[in-house]
């Protein structure tokens, strides 16, 4: 595990004021660590990165200051979006991925727009590095209260009966082991805050299995029923835990996907390709919203549910409140 951040170098914002009104949301106690100054980096090239949006500290409507989250698989994609849009909401933010220079590189534009953020390498599959992960966290800022389980793996792409049965398992362990450890090593510290949200990112391949990929169809089947499941653990606890499937998002999943030779062979993902040539592919930051939208204050009062991002009704009404 590396720590790229001195656990005392980093400003610790103890304001808060998350409702959409203004008023506090839920206490936030003052971290064991003074405010520090700050260490500037050297700016290093992006990786998979959403465009730039200046000076973080020059966005207004903070509404998850004070806050501390942390992103698996945020090294790029879908999971570096949301950690820029998290910054942008006023969080901080733990960056983790398997991927030492792609976290770092996340973690060092953030600082460099103003927001507080650590890129720690990890693989999420190993219980021992998430639980260095989420004490990472408590390090540098003293609290978690936002855990989105973005970390994921599509490999094994072929049938069943010729799928590896290590990278088999691997997927499982990623996609639905590593979810559980991060969860099992958050939820006493949120149970004891009073205040948490878990968000886990699945897949439309949970209930409309796609030939080719049984671990990823049933790693994600099987992170929708945890997620049902533990949210009826905590019914009436300050806690929620819900779903994201944010669809067909151009990624270097979807490289991979269409970077499969399916000549002569049972697997048909032609409509993968039809959507990367018709530019019809989501944007990284379009779900980032949909994830904003999920750990703020619009949705503390919805627990075990599975949001689609293609639901057009829904994403209106998230488009219109995290843009109001």
């Amino acid at each position: 595990m590396t720590l790229f951040l001195p656990a005392r170098w980093a400003w610790v914002n103890v304001a808060h004021l998350d409702e959409a009104d203004g008023s506090p949301c839920h206490p936030i106690s003052p971290s064991p660590y003074p405010p520090a100054p700050y260490l500037p980096l050297s700016p290093l090239p992006l990786l998979h990165f959403p465009p730039p949006l200046g000076k973080l500290s020059a966005m207004t409507n903070k509404k998850l200051q004070g806050q501390v989250a942390i992103i698996t698989g945020g090294g790029r994609g879908i999971g570096a979006a949301a950690a820029q849009r998290l910054a942008q909401a006023g969080a901080s933010v733990v960056i983790t991925a398997r991927s030492e220079e792609q976290v770092e590189t996340v973690a060092a534009a953030l600082r460099k727009a103003g927001g507080q953020a650590i890129g720690v390498a990890a693989d999420v599959s190993d219980r021992e590095q998430v639980e260095e992960v989420v004490e990472s966290a408590l390090d540098q800022f003293g609290r978690v209260d936002i855990l989105i389980n973005n970390a994921g793996t599509i490999w094994p792409i072929e049938p069943m009966m010729e799928a590896d049965p290590d990278e088999w398992a691997y997927n499982i362990f990623v996609n639905l082991v590593g979810p559980f450890h991060m969860i099992h090593n958050v939820l006493p510290l949120m149970q004891d805050q009073g205040y948490g949200r878990i968000l886990n990112i699945s897949s439309g391949a949970a209930v409309r299995p796609v030939t080719g990929w049984s671990a990823y169809n049933a790693s994600k089947a099987g992170l929708e029923s945890m997620t049902k499941t533990l949210a009826n653990e905590l019914a009436g606890k300050p806690i929620t835990v819900n779903a994201l499937r944010p669809g067909e998002v151009d990624t270097e999943m979807q490289t991979d996907i269409r970077s499969i030779d399916t000549a002569e062979t049972i697997l048909d993902f032609a409509r993968f390709h039809a959507k990367h040539n018709e530019g019809t592919l989501f944007r990284p930051e379009q779900i980032s919203d949909a994830i904003f939208w999920l750990v703020g204050p619009w949705s503390r009062t919805v627990s075990g549910e599975i949001f689609e991002y293609k639901d057009d009704v829904w994403r209106a009404k998230m488009e219109s409140d995290v843009k109001g």
